[in-house]
């Protein structure tokens, strides 16, 4: 199913990824490092946890989207509300993805783990039902082009992150 063209003040909810959405890594082949090694992977859970405030300033650096920013400021104004929806296999860096959120983005946005990709299709539903609104007022942006095809299955505003900027142009000619 198609976006049809989206209106801004039908939608309620926006949901955005993390990792390359929100979070954009310096380092492209963070992921594939550290799966290599346990001890790798136990290390950089235990530095998140420990260091959330700094976590993805320093020790994987990540840099902020504009278009999203501005993006986020419009749906503030809009009263629209946010959620970061993040696939995680713990929590152990939940904070420190909070963290930069919170810092960069908005103290607007709430920041939840879904476990899997497969699973925040799960997740919109129940911040549908948290916020009793139709899949339909629901926005989501995600960097995963299957993830836009799952949420626009779903009957969700889908798109991806370079896609806002468009989204942010439009409304300015409207």
């Amino acid at each position: 199913m198609a976006n049809k063209k989206l209106n801004l003040d039908s939608i309620k909810i926006v949901i955005f990824d993390f990792d390359d959405t929100l979070a954009i890594h310096k380092d492209r082949d963070y992921a594939k490092r550290r799966i290599k090694d346990d001890n790798i992977y136990l290390d950089y859970c235990l530095k998140a946890y420990l260091n959330p405030e700094i976590f993805y300033e320093t020790i994987e650096p990540c840099l902020v989207m504009e278009s999203l920013q501005k993006f986020i400021k419009i749906c503030e104004k809009s009263n629209i509300k946010m959620y970061c929806v993040s696939k995680l296999k713990f929590s152990f860096n939940l904070k420190a993805k909070q963290a930069f959120v919170h810092k960069h983005y908005s103290t607007n946005i709430e920041v939840i783990s879904s476990g899997t990709q497969e699973l925040k299709c799960e997740a919109v539903k129940i911040i549908q039902r948290i916020n009793k609104c139709d899949l339909n007022e629901i926005l989501f942006v995600d960097d995963m082009k299957d993830n836009i095809i799952r949420f626009k299955n779903m009957g969700i505003y889908a798109l991806l992150p370079e896609e806002v900027d468009k989204l942010i142009i439009n409304m300015k000619d409207e």
